[in-house]
């Protein structure tokens, strides 16, 4: 990724940063990750593929920190790499060169993944 870290790194240290946030509005925090957890429950879409929106989202946000959660998040929910890949090129196709360049990142933590370097043992729930 961009900073130098890897895709372990970018995780732990934005689910430590966000535990601290969080200490300062627990509720709001409590309420955002609830809204995520019922966006991201299995219905008319499956979890997979609400991971694989979610990750092409991030990429064209331009969110590095979130690439990383999201591309483990997919690899979680079963999602393949040629699924992620596919998922990628359309994120590409609708966002030109800024997101490929961050889809690139999105393949860089999927490698390092792949390769066993991460996930690290999940954080407590709801810590990005």
């Amino acid at each position: 990724m961009v900073d130098g870290g890897g895709y372990q790194d970018r995780v732990a240290r934005s689910a430590a940063a966000g535990r601290k946030l969080a200490r300062h509005n627990p509720e709001m925090h409590r309420s955002y990750w609830r809204t995520h957890d019922l966006a991201m429950a299995d219905g008319a879409l499956d979890r997979r593929t609400k991971e694989l929106i979610g990750l092409a989202l991030v990429v064209s946000m331009q969110c590095e920190v979130c690439i990383a959660f999201h591309v483990r998040d997919c690899v979680e929910a079963g999602a393949t790499a040629e699924e992620i890949y596919d998922a990628l090129n359309v994120v590409v196709m609708q966002g030109s060169g800024p997101a490929m360049v961050y889809a690139g990142y999105a393949v860089e933590a999927l490698e390092e993944l792949l390769a066993g370097q991460g996930p690290p043992d999940r954080p407590p729930p709801h810590s990005h």
